[in-house]
């Protein structure tokens, strides 16, 4: 296996374990904080911490051209996506949303061959799919909910992730740790305006709550945004979107190790075709070779 390779899919598994642990973590501080106050909580821990490492003072030389693909990250990669998922939550499961979630590569794939004419195969939209079956036999068909708008949101938020992919690989010209943060720190100003409609965040909830929540901004959101930024520079929309799939499967992990949640045959059979579907996606070159 070539380096390359190595560090690819190094990033798209630590990337999964670390998106897979948010699930822990949102269940221990959501309802003790509610979610518009962690999405800003989230994006403020990561935009603190990686701000004064990623962002120099040579990159704030090409803010003015950069500053618009910013923004549009901002709004379509992180503020409304969130907001999204954190709306259809109230209609739907986990399990179905992760569902739902799961056709980003496929939008992905779609995105990337008709606007930027990328070099993908029939047998990586075939891995797409066994991936999405993957999940589908994972969460359990009885266990999925539909709601007619509920699906819509989240499949709106899916398409947008996967546009947004497009549109990062798009940019190769700008440092994509600088993108990262930049987009986190101009996400957390977006957002900051509805915390007013929540309670706020303060600092007498449990040491395990305010733990969950920098956990959730430092690892899931912070370091694992900017890794999965990095990713989709090395090999491009599609292959970085199947992160996506392999999130469920980390969170099973997640869940058996620290919450003692059960993990069953058909949970073994699920991250069999995910896994299946994840390699089929990647074991190819690179979409912008």
């Amino acid at each position: 296996m070539q380096k390359n390779s190595v560090i690819d899919w190094s990033l798209i598994i630590a990337i999964g374990i670390a998106w897979g642990s948010s699930f822990l973590f949102i269940k221990v501080s959501a309802p003790e904080v509610g979610p518009i106050t962690l999405v800003f909580s989230r994006l403020l821990i990561a935009s603190l911490i990686l701000t004064p490492f990623f962002i120099r003072k040579s990159n704030l030389k090409n803010l003015k051209e950069d500053f618009l693909p910013i923004l549009f990250l901002a709004f379509f990669n992180a503020s409304i996506p969130f907001y999204l998922f954190s709306k259809a939550a109230i209609e739907l499961n986990a399990g179905t949303m992760s569902v739902l979630n799961g056709t980003t590569p496929l939008f992905a794939f779609i995105i990337a061959s008709l606007w930027l004419k990328l070099h993908s195969n029939l047998i990586q939209l075939i891995g797409i799919f066994i991936g999405i079956i993957g999940l589908v036999i994972f969460v359990g068909y009885e266990s999925l909910e539909f709601s007619i708008l509920a699906i819509i949101l989240c499949l709106l938020a899916s398409f947008l992730y996967a546009f947004s992919s497009n549109f990062i690989f798009k940019t190769k010209e700008i440092d994509p740790t600088y993108l990262a943060s930049m987009t986190l720190l101009v996400a957390t100003f977006i957002v900051f305006p509805f915390t007013f409609l929540e309670d706020g965040l303060h600092f007498n909830h449990p040491d395990q709550v305010l733990l969950s929540v920098f956990l959730l901004g430092f690892l899931c959101t912070g370091l694992a945004y900017m890794g999965y930024v990095v990713l989709i520079k090395r090999v491009g929309p599609v292959k970085a979107s199947t992160v996506v799939l392999i999130v469920p499967v980390s969170g099973m992990l997640w869940a058996n190790i620290f919450l003692n949640e059960v993990i069953t045959s058909t949970m073994l059979v699920g991250c069999l075709f995910i896994i299946t579907g994840v390699g089929l996606v990647n074991f190819f070159k690179n979409e912008s070779d």
